[in-house]
Order: structure tokens, then sequence, then C-alpha cells
């Protein structure tokens, strides 16, 4: 690669490192910020889904109890319960009591939801009643209720009402199910006498009117299921009543995805204790992210286009480079001491190398004057001093600047925000530090006091911090501003949401001819302490800047036996904490060979 680079021109090289440098890790982190996003955006869809269904499913529930409150009333009627006590009959008695019946219960059935009861009639005494392969709904007697599909599950339900998919009654070429609230009618005299069951059929269509929230989701399927995961009302005609839905038995309530016919689908589940129903919502991922999918292509076709014209604009700046370069050089291989250039000097212009090939001119037609040279590197000379000169007053200009502000804000009364100007005023100080690489424990505390008083005024007092800082250790010298970072991670990722329950301990202590400086909080989140300790370690790049930062220089000044560890704190929260040795003067150590 390196022979290949060597070997081409400048224009040539120029492109190949805008696309190695700039074009390529542009798009790979493109790409990776497009992953996030689409991340995030299901992740936050999939928790506002989940929100709906699990109010619809509410709005279900209630319909269901309205059923079970209005068959709690049929029973307990004295047109039913009165059933339980009529002995034998004629058959015109017996018709009778058919038409007050059918009376009764038609005054409860509309054109969607219908109202039917079943009998048992083993004598055949009711024989003249037309079955439920006739009519739509009304009054039916069975001489064997065990051949009905659900009587089973009903009578074992001991007067509770349970949903199911059946027939619909009357005529049926077609076998269309319909979802039918089913209760046993028990006497509420004596409560092991059965007198009927009640049938509430058509309920899948108030249910489905309840799917309205989901409208606006044009490609989302809805589907209410039983226990056994039977569709018992729909809002797409794919899954029809009376199918089964394949969901998997450890999928209780939540949002998981779904891959299904080279199609991803997001399934948002609720399931209700009180009705023994799932609510279950598919939506393709596809249609849930196709905004960001549209975004994220007008945004590459801008960086397309974008980088066609970077290139174009750098193949003409190299190529403004490239033309005065080699008239240089031109100039530069005519050029003989003490004979005068044929060339004459370019018109004026801003290009850089225009001018520096008329200075060239220039200066061969000076180069024999002695005085003058000498001059002119005396001038560069003392313009590189007033150069260095300049960088180190801007510091202390800007310090000095400080201190001037916090005076005149103190003096007008403001005191908290003069207080804050002075504590930034302070870690400029420390951070200049007269130029010193190490400092006094004292000295690096006082800047780490002032850099928590601001974050406690940003943060308005919202924890607390506790100082043990050992009298003996305040003397020995440190790395500067080792502790902001320390502190700041043990804030952002510990403390700084836990209102006014966070607290900070920082000790400091001198033993064995060893400083320990350590920073504790008891932030509720698990810190992964391996991961830390694996980036001070340098197992782990991209991340942890600041404490690699710290490592870094402890290890730097005093060996690879000192630095900062962490650990879980003994009762909630980090523990981080920094040993060095105990030194007075910078040069009484002698760093250990590595």
């Amino acid at each position: 690669m390196r022979k290949m680079l060597r070997n081409m021109n400048l224009m040539k090289k120029l492109i190949v490192l805008l696309i190695l440098f700039v074009v390529i890790p542009i798009l790979v982190l493109d790409l990776v910020v497009a992953k996030k996003l689409e991340s995030i955006t299901e992740e936050q869809v999939g928790n506002a889904l989940l929100q709906l269904v699990r109010g619809s499913h509410l709005t279900l529930d209630r319909e269901s109890s309205d059923f079970e409150e209005k068959t709690e009333k049929i029973m307990i009627s004295q047109e039913i319960q009165q059933l339980a006590s009529i002995p034998s009959s004629s058959e015109y008695e017996r018709f009778e009591i058919f038409k007050k019946l059918d009376k009764y219960l038609s005054n409860y059935s509309t054109n969607a939801i219908r109202y039917s009861m079943f009998f048992s009639d083993t004598d055949k005494q009711y024989s003249f009643v037309p079955n439920s392969d006739i009519l739509n709904n009304g009054i039916f007697y069975a001489t064997d209720l065990n051949a009905l599909s659900w009587y089973k599950s009903v009578s074992q339900a001991k007067g509770k009402g349970v949903l199911r998919v059946i027939d619909k009654f009357g005529y049926n070429p077609n076998n269309v199910k319909t979802v039918a609230y089913l209760r046993q009618l028990n006497s509420i005299y004596n409560g092991e006498t059965v007198i009927g069951y009640l049938l509430v059929s058509g309920i899948e269509t108030p249910l489905q009117q309840d799917f309205s929230p989901f409208d606006k989701y044009a490609d989302g399927q809805v589907m209410l299921l039983d226990q056994e995961n039977t569709v018992l009302a729909t809002n797409t005609e794919k899954f029809q009543i009376g199918s089964t839905m394949p969901v998997a038995a450890d999928k209780v309530e939540g949002v998981y995805k779904l891959k299904e016919a080279g199609v991803e689908y997001m399934h948002v589940l609720h399931t209700s204790e009180a009705t023994n129903t799932k609510l279950l919502m598919r939506v393709p991922v596809q249609s849930i992210i196709i905004d960001h999918i549209s975004v994220q292509r007008l945004v590459d076709w801008i960086m397309f286009i974008y980088f066609f014209i970077l290139i174009l604009a750098s193949m003409y700046f190299i190529q403004s480079i490239l033309k005065p370069i080699s008239r240089l050089a031109r100039i530069t291989n005519s050029y003989h001491p003490g004979r005068p250039l044929a060339i004459s000097m370019h018109s004026e212009s801003k290009n850089e190398i225009v001018l520096l090939s008329n200075h060239f001119i220039r200066m061969t037609d000076r180069l024999n004057q002695t005085i003058y040279d000498q001059y002119e590197l005396e001038l560069k000379h003392k313009e590189i001093e007033l150069s260095i000169l300049h960088t180190q007053i801007n510091p202390h200009l800007l310090y000095n600047t400080l201190e001037s502000v916090y005076w005149h804000t103190f003096m007008e009364g403001a005191t908290e925000s003069a207080e804050m100007i002075k504590d930034l005023s302070l870690i400029m100080r420390i951070g200049l530090s007269k130029g010193k690489l190490l400092i006094p424990v004292m000295e690096e505390m006082n800047h780490a006091e002032a850099y928590v008083r601001l974050q406690l005024f940003r943060y308005e007092y919202a924890f607390k911090v506790h100082w043990d800082i050992e009298e003996d250790a305040k003397k020995y010298l440190v790395p500067k501003v080792i502790l902001q970072p320390i502190i700041e991670n043990a804030i952002l990722h510990g403390i700084k949401h836990m209102s006014q329950d966070g607290e900070l301990w920082i000790k400091v202590r001198s033993r064995n001819g060893l400083v320990t400086i350590s920073v504790e909080d008891n932030g509720y989140r698990q810190a992964d302490i391996d991961m830390l300790n694996a980036i001070l370690q340098g197992k782990e790049s991209n991340r942890g800047f600041g404490i690699i930062n710290v490592q870094k220089r402890i290890q730097l000044h005093f060996g690879g036996s000192y630095g900062l560890h962490y650990s879980h704190r003994q009762d909630q929260g980090v523990r981080a904490w920094i040993e060095i040795p105990a030194i007075l003067d910078e040069n009484e150590w002698k760093q250990p060979p590595a």
C-alpha cells in the first residue's frame, strides 16, 4: 500500500486519502448511526404500541363485563329461575312456556348480537321446537347436550362466562364461525341445579368495533385470542375467526419480533387475567421505519452529492497548488548563485504558492546581501519568540480577567455568580500550575472542590459530598487534574438522577509510603466493574477516554505499579481509588524500569 502511494502523483494521492480517511469513515459512521436510530425507532414505537394494546384490551374487557352483567340479569330473572320448579306439564303448557321464554329473550337480541338458550330435553317433550340449524337464535332443546361442541367447557366453568368460537346458528353451509359468550344458568335457590345454558353469539362485532384506535396503522393486524390462541376477533381477513394464531408459549406480554415468509413482524402482546384473553397486534417492521428509511435515503443522496462536490473542489484546489509549485520548481532549477534569474516575477496574487515564487525570486536578488539575510533571520527568530510569549500570555490573561470579573460581580452583590467565577478561575489557575506537572495534594483538592461546587450549582444541589482529607497527605505531590474526570464519572453515571439521595465520599490517606485517593458514590445503577478495569488495562478501546488519560499520566510519572482502580462499594455504588507513591519532590522519584 505504501509503495503504491509512493508511485502515485499528488492528485491521485489526494483522492485516495479522501476516500480512505473521509468518505469511508463517514459512510461507516452513517451506517452505524442509521442502524442505531432504526433500533431506537423500533423500541419507541414498540413501547407506544404496547401502551395502545393495553388500553384497547381494557376496553375489550369492559365489553366482556357488559355481557357478564346482562347474562347475570337474565339468569336471576323470575322468568328463568321459575323454570327450575315447573312440574311436568301438557304439550300446550310446554308450548306456552316456550313462547314466553322466546319473547323474553328476543328483547335482548339485536341485528348483530343474538341471545339464545339451550335446555336439556332427554324425553323429547319439546320436539316441536326448531333446532339451531334452522333458527339464528332463540330457545333450543337438545336431547344430548354432550353432543354440543361448547357444552363441556361451559359446564366446567360452573356458572362463569366463557368465550368460545362456535358455528353460526341457522342456515350455514359454509361453516361460518362466530364468537359467543356462554354461561351455565344455575338456580339461585339451589346452586347445584342447572336450569340451562345461555349463549350470546355475534359478539365479535362490538369487539372488532373497539379496534378503531388501530385504524391509523394501515398494515397493523389486530387479533383477540383465547387461551388456546384461537382468534376471537380480528381486523384482517388474513386470520379468520376460529383460526389458530401461533404464539410461543413463553410469550405472555411484551414486544418481540418474528420473521414470517421473509417479512419481519413486530408482535405486541398483552394478556388479560380478568378474561383469560390475549390481544395481539402484528405490524411489519418495514412500515414502522419507513419514514426513517426515507430520511436515510435523503441523507445518503445528500452525502453522495457532498462527496462529489468535495472531490471536485479538492481537485481544483490541488491544481491551484500544483501549477505554482511546478513554476517554482523551474525557477529553483534554473537558478545559479551569483547569476540573475531570466524569469520575471508573476503578477500579484493571493495564492500562497505564487507569493512564495515571487518571494523566492526576490530572495535570489538579495542572496549576496549578508547583512539583510542576517536581519531577516533575526526578525523571524523574534517573531517565533513573540508567538511563544503570546501563547503563554493568553491563559494568564484569561485568569486575570476572571479574577477582575469575580471582584466586579462580588461588589455588585451577585455572590453566587461571583463564587462560580471564582471557582472557574481557580480551576484555570490550577490547570496552569506555572507549567508544573505535579502539584501538592492540597492544590488538587482545591481544584476538585471548585469543580464539585460548580456541579452542585449546576444540578441544584441534588447530591451531598463528604470530604475526608488526612492533614499529613496534603503535602505530597500528585499529577494535576486527575480527580476531576473520576468525580465527573461518579456524578454522571452514579448519582445524577437520584434527587437528594445521591452522595459522594472523597478521601485521601497516606500509609506506608503510598498516597491513596478514593472517590465513592452510592449510585443505584449496577456498574460493569470488569469493563471499567478492562478499559484501564487497555483491553477496551474507543471508550473511557477520561479515566484512560488519568491512568496513563499516573503511570508515565510513577510506573505501571501505580494507577487507578475500580470496585463495587460495600453497600451500593462504585468505589474508584488511585494509588501513587508519597513523594515531596519530583526529582527524588526515580521511575523503576519497565
